[in-house]
């Protein structure tokens, strides 16, 4: 956790302290009051309903060291210890810069539309095998998040792997200008932010700005299963002195025999080792998320010895895949969020779990923009030709994807209802899908089918 002098502090974000010595040391950043803990910094963020500065009183009888002050919010109040600035989110962003050159990690960098996270977690597991590593926890990969993952490394960290989100253009580069990377990793190209970016060869693009601080001799290893990121690195600059890596279709890195159980996965690379992988998740699209990991594995002289081990044993971020025994049925939680290219890769992982019926409970994919109802209509034609035999649906988008599909089916206006109709199926020895935007909140349903009665 960062730890660091108010004079250090305030002159990597040129700041003004007021009220406090200059020698003064805290330790730990956050943004929310209700997290504070003795020594601590608070960050207020001036948001549109809630402005962090009138918590000022609060976090210093709470134990804040001190706290950030915006220059448009002056004067301090008399008796609050602060370093003025500019702009706190800013600052934050220039003090996360100043911890992460003071450590000096070998720094990680990891975007994509799908499988940011998956990839992070196995690539943590694989770097953690030789090297203390630290990596972002929950969904802290944005302008705020990504500062906060930075503090919470500790001064010995060897090694910092770091997700990157966005959803507009400059966004990414903006993460780059806080974290020079050694090793920078693009998932996938999809349709996730098509309504601001336009087109995926936008997307592409906006993707691509993790190079932009990729330091020389560094390495980029990006999933070449679409054109749009061939077409958005032919339009770069790209250093001589980078390694560029590629996976996925037409190379030589491509997962091949996938074999799902009730267990979890197991793959060949056989570019990488004549042995299988295994991964502790039934999603297939976590081999592909797996081979990236493995090959940042290799590019950062992870010994071989190491691999297998590493991966059959990673610690993934629920909701992404989970396996989860329901009676003599199997639930396929993969509730975290959902875009076409996922639902249709889940859908097929469905498919090859062992099981006599095959069941889909899908909800709406947000953010698709103005081709939302063809999207979803698309995801129920291609449930039918894969042989899902009952698909129930929640959310007015996904009436779509249960018009366009044949079989056994329901619409659901309650989740109660759905979670009625879906218990007939616990003890039907059943392959359970659950799946949809992370705003629909279907994690609730596996918990009521797991937990009881109570869905809410």
């Amino acid at each position: 956790m960062i730890n660091m002098k108010l004079a250090d502090a305030a002159f990597a974000m040129a700041g003004q302290i007021v009220s406090a010595d200059d020698d003064m040391i805290f330790r730990g950043v956050t943004t929310d009051s209700r997290k504070i803990e003795e020594g601590m910094l608070f960050v207020p963020i001036a948001g549109a309903r809630v402005d962090g500065h009138s918590f000022a009183s609060q976090v210093m009888e709470a134990g804040a060291a001190l706290m950030l002050w915006q220059k448009d919010h002056l004067p301090v109040p008399e008796g609050i210890r602060a370093i003025v600035v500019d702009n706190t989110i800013l600052a934050m962003g220039d003090l996360a810069k100043a911890w992460l050159g003071e450590v000096a990690p070998y720094t990680i960098g990891i975007t994509g539309s799908n499988g940011k996270t998956s990839t992070k977690d196995f690539t943590a597991a694989l770097y953690s095998s030789v090297a203390k590593t630290y990596k972002t926890q929950g969904n802290h990969n944005n302008e705020i998040g990504l500062p906060l993952t930075v503090f919470e490394m500790d001064h010995d960290t060897e090694v910092l792997i770091l997700e990157m989100g966005m959803e507009n253009r400059g966004e990414i580069a903006y993460l780059c200008s806080i974290a020079p990377l050694d090793l920078a990793i693009i998932t996938s190209i999809g349709s996730a932010h098509m309504e601001n970016l336009g087109s995926k060869t936008n997307i592409a693009r906006a993707k691509c700005e993790i190079t932009t601080s990729l330091k020389p001799s560094g390495a980029l290893i990006y999933n070449n299963d679409g054109p749009e990121i061939r077409q958005a690195l032919s339009e770069l600059d790209l250093d001589p002195s980078w390694k560029l890596i590629a996976y996925g279709k037409d190379t030589n890195y491509a997962p091949a025999n996938l074999k799902v159980t009730r267990q979890g996965l197991s793959f060949e690379l056989k570019a990488l080792s004549p042995k299988p992988f295994q991964i502790p998740s039934a999603n297939t699209v976590q081999a592909s998320n797996a081979t990236g990991a493995l090959l940042a594995a290799k590019a950062g002289g992870v010994p071989k010895s190491k691999w297998h081990q590493a991966l059959a044993h990673a610690d993934l971020t629920p909701m992404r895949g989970d396996l989860k025994a329901w009676h003599s049925s199997v639930i396929l939680d993969d509730t975290y969020k959902s875009n076409p290219e996922a639902s249709r890769s889940a859908i097929s992982t469905l498919m090859e779990i062992p099981a006599d019926v095959h069941i889909a409970v899908l909800s709406d994919m947000l953010d698709l923009g103005p081709e939302e109802n063809e999207l979803h209509a698309s995801i129920g034609r291609f449930a039918n030709e894969s042989g899902v035999d009952v698909l129930f649906t929640w959310g007015p988008l996904s009436q779509n994807t249960s018009a366009a599909f044949t079989r056994t089916k329901q619409h659901f206006e309650k989740k109660e209802d759905l979670l009625a109709a879906l218990r007939a199926y616990a003890d039907q020895n059943a392959a359970i899908l659950v799946k949809g935007s992370r705003a629909m909140a279907m994690d609730t349903i596996v918990k009521g089918c797991l937990e009881g009665e109570n869905y809410e």
